[in-house]
């Protein structure tokens, strides 16, 4: 039998809705391929909207998170730190010795701005919502980048992948575009609970496609 008749998700996905802001933080050569693949999926939904996840930044979404897995990573590894005072790399150090300084006044704010986030996409992801955004706001790195690269890119990428995480709603990544030869993901957000529709619509999407 036809896909549709296996997974009739399509319909419970009333709209979609293209997160401006997110695709505001990717480069314009991500934004430019990835618009035939929101097109495509805005023409199966049948419904499109646009919208600003953030009602101001959606750059400082990230900084809750950091906060709050840092504080989590610190309580998990500091005895065994101290004890065995281990070596790390450059980087790893950096984000402990980030985390070893964060205040419970610091925890707090992040879990009340978390509490906001959730509720900002709580109501945004409403009635049948589907929200797209870059999956990274560049292709995928080159094997090898420098440090100072990496640093740069960092916050710009946890811009886009602290969402789904923060809120705990589901997000797939649909591998449909190409940078130079490098592969760019679109991804769908959806509800909280809706992890197997948003999978099945994925899959009747991939069909629809060339």
């Amino acid at each position: 039998p036809p896909r549709s008749t296996l997974f009739p998700y399509t319909t419970l996905f009333r709209s979609l809705v293209i997160a401006e802001d997110a695709f505001e933080v990717a480069d314009p050569g991500v934004q430019d391929v990835l618009r035939p693949a929101v097109d495509r999926v805005a023409s199966v939904i049948g419904k499109c909207t646009t919208a600003h996840l953030a009602l101001a930044r959606l750059s400082d979404w990230s900084s809750q998170q950091q906060i709050l897995q840092g504080r989590e990573a610190w309580e998990v590894a500091r005895d065994w730190i101290d004890c065995v005072n281990p070596r790390f790399s450059f980087e790893v150090a950096e984000r402990y010795r980030f985390a070893s300084a964060i205040s419970d006044a610091d925890v707090e704010t992040a879990r009340i701005s978390r509490e906001a986030i959730i509720k900002r996409m709580t109501a945004l992801l409403a009635d049948g919502v589907v929200v797209c955004l870059p999956t990274t706001p560049t292709p995928a790195p080159l094997r090898g980048e420098r440090l100072s690269t990496r640093n740069i890119l960092r916050p710009r990428i946890s811009t886009l992948t602290c969402i789904a995480g923060t809120t705990g709603t589901p997000q797939i990544n649909l591998p449909l575009a190409e940078v130079d030869g490098l592969p760019v993901g679109l991804s769908l957000l959806a509800a909280r609970g809706s992890d197997e529709m948003l999978i099945a619509f994925a899959r009747e999407l991939a069909d629809t496609l060339p």
